[in-house]
């Protein structure tokens, strides 16, 4: 069907870093041979867990696939050269519709190519599905190619998002159903949706609890406090601090043990979590309570480390050193000196939740926004959660008037 089955550039990225990765990460394939008929065009969809996601996929695959990756990632020298010139990945703009990311796939798509998406958008913090985004039963439909659902299992456990440690244990690719456009066309458009949530849908826990697999590390807590950012016993935010398997809260000493299997143990029977997803669930839904009885005023603060805004060709940093406050309203930073950018200087910015169009998390624990349509970036201090700013503001979102 496609034009070729391995270009020169994918073959060499597969027998040189493909190697790499099958033997770093002691990878393993199921259900490859029913892709084998689909040489192209045809789109892969995958959960999301790991940086290395679309390589690990991309290595166990008969062909060559282009994904569909995050803008940020092409200005990282190394991930961006193998983006660029090996895969020819196509650009997206996260958290923002980009309607030159569908016209790039459906060309790609029409020359015979093999397009590779991640419909989360994002890596999971927990090891749980996130929610896939309502557009993707609709590129199914419009797109009439084959689809090739992918899992991706113990990517999460062997490299959380939230952590820089790697852990020692295997990551499979399983191939778990092949759509063909025969039975697209049949289909309804809920239909299609409920078969891609089902397909699509993949959980950590549930497949750990039956793989029993260990991923060993003696550091397996270390960067949790990214993850926890409400203590389940006295409710205060950014007071969780890790070392080596355990996470411990400054303020009242509750405390949760890690195991190899990806589970926790905590020191409080009151308060019985086994599970990542558990606590991560209880703080989102708590985040969003307290962001309800909030009138006004602050909700919680944090130390920043980077504060970016636009420059003429590319976001320029401006403060190494200001506060962030986290308000009913919206997002306040109020830096340590006063600022000077093209001609303005300024000690304070402060965004209305009304005027922030997206906001997510690139890399280094960086968070990325959008105000009326202009961009900035900033990270907190790397022992703090950046997503609890992307929880409050979801929060607001879906309790925005605007948006019932």
């Amino acid at each position: 069907m496609g034009k070729k089955d391995l270009t020169p550039a994918f073959r060499f990225l597969k027998l040189t870093y493909g190697t790499y990765l099958r033997h770093r990460y002691m990878m393993s394939a199921e259900g490859i041979e029913a892709v084998l008929p689909f040489k192209g065009p045809a789109v892969v969809f995958g959960n999301h867990t790991h940086t290395n996601d679309p390589f690990f996929i991309s290595a166990m695959y008969p062909y060559t696939i282009r994904w569909v990756a995050g803008s940020y990632l092409f200005k990282m020298k190394g991930v961006g050269f193998l983006l660029r010139h090996l895969v020819r990945a196509i650009p997206k703009v996260q958290g923002r519709s980009d309607l030159e990311t569908i016209r790039n796939i459906s060309r790609a798509l029409k020359d015979g190519d093999i397009v590779g998406l991640f419909p989360e958008g994002t890596r999971s913090w927990d090891g749980e599905m996130m929610d896939i985004t309502a557009a993707t039963a609709k590129l199914v439909r419009i797109f009439k190619v084959p689809i090739i659902f992918t899992h991706i299992e113990g990517g999460f456990l062997n490299k959380p998002r939230w952590t820089d440690k790697v852990r020692r244990g295997p990551v499979s690719v399983r191939i778990v159903r092949v759509l063909t456009p025969e039975e697209i066309q049949k289909m309804t458009l809920q239909e299609i949706t409920a078969l891609t949530e089902e397909c699509l849908s993949f959980s950590t826990d549930g497949w750990e609890e039956k793989a029993r697999i260990p991923y060993r590390s003696n550091v397996l807590a270390e960067g949790s406090e990214r993850l926890f950012y409400l203590c389940p016993r006295c409710g205060r935010f950014s007071v969780m601090h890790s070392h080596g398997n355990e996470v411990t809260c400054s303020e009242c000493g509750f405390s949760a043990e890690f195991d190899e299997y990806g589970r926790i143990r905590t020191n409080d029977p009151a308060i019985p979590y086994t599970r990542l997803s558990e606590w991560h669930e209880w703080e989102r839904k708590r985040l969003e309570e307290i962001y309800l009885g909030t009138e006004k005023g602050e909700i919680f603060s944090d130390h920043g480390i980077l504060f970016q805004i636009p420059g003429k060709k590319k976001l320029v940093t401006v403060s190494k050193s200001f506060s962030i406050s986290a308000e009913k309203e919206g997002i306040r930073f109020v830096f340590d000196s006063a600022v000077s950018h093209q001609g303005k200087s300024f000690s304070e910015l402060f965004f209305p939740f009304s005027s922030i169009e997206s906001m997510i998390i690139n890399a280094k624990q960086t968070v990325e926004f959008y105000s009326d349509s202009v961009q900035y970036r900033f990270r907190t201090a790397l022992d703090r959660s950046p997503l609890k700013y992307q929880e409050l503001y979801l929060a607001y979102r879906g309790n925005s008037v605007e948006d019932v």
